[in-house]
C-alpha cells in the first residue's frame, strides 16, 4: 500500500513541516561552524546528537501515553529526521578514508556510534522522569 494511502494528508504536512525546519536548522548549523576548508564533520557530529539527543527526550516523555502523535509526526519523523543526517555522516567517513586517514574515519564512526546512542539513552531517560505520569508519582 503507498505510503499516501496510510497517511492523512495532515500527517503528511505534519512531517514535512518538522523536516523543513530540521533541514533547515541544519543548513544554519552547517554555515555557522563551517571551517576555512569547509570541513563539516563536527558541525555534522553535532547536529547528530543534538538530534539523537531529543528524539530520546520525546521517546522517553511518551512512554506509557497514546497521545501525542502530532508531536511524534512533527518532532520526531519531522524535526530529527532533517536535523540529522547519516548521508553526510557516510560522505564524512568516505572522506577521511579517501585522504588516507583510517583512524579518523574509525574514531568518527565510533563516535558518531556511540555518542548518538549515548545522547539518545540521556534524553530518553530525561524525559522519562518529566513525563506527567513521573512527576505525579513521585514523592518528595
Amino acid at each position: 500500500m503507498p505510503l499516501a494511502h496510510r497517511l492523512p494528508p495532515r500527517d503528511l504536512f505534519v512531517v514535512a513541516f518538522g523536516g523543513a525546519v530540521g533541514a533547515s536548522a541544519r543548513w544554519a548549523l552547517l554555515e555557522a561552524t563551517a571551517g576555512p576548508d569547509g570541513g563539516s564533520a563536527g558541525p555534522v557530529l553535532l547536529a547528530n546528537l543534538v538530534g539523537c539527543g531529543l528524539l530520546g527526550l520525546l521517546v522517553g516523555a511518551a512512554q506509557g501515553r497514546s497521545k501525542g502523535r502530532t508531536t511524534h509526526l512533527l518532532v520526531g519523523a519531522g524535526f530529527c529526521g532533517g536535523l540529522t543526517t547519516f548521508s553526510t555522516f557516510a560522505v564524512e567517513v568516505a572522506a577521511a578514508l579517501r585522504d588516507a586517514d583510517p583512524s579518523g574515519a574509525i574514531g568518527y564512526t565510533v563516535l558518531s556510534v556511540a555518542g548518538g546512542l549515548t545522547a539518545f539513552l540521556l534524553g530518553r531517560s530525561i524525559g522519562q522522569r518529566s513525563s506527567p505520569d513521573s512527576i505525579r508519582n513521585a514523592s518528595c
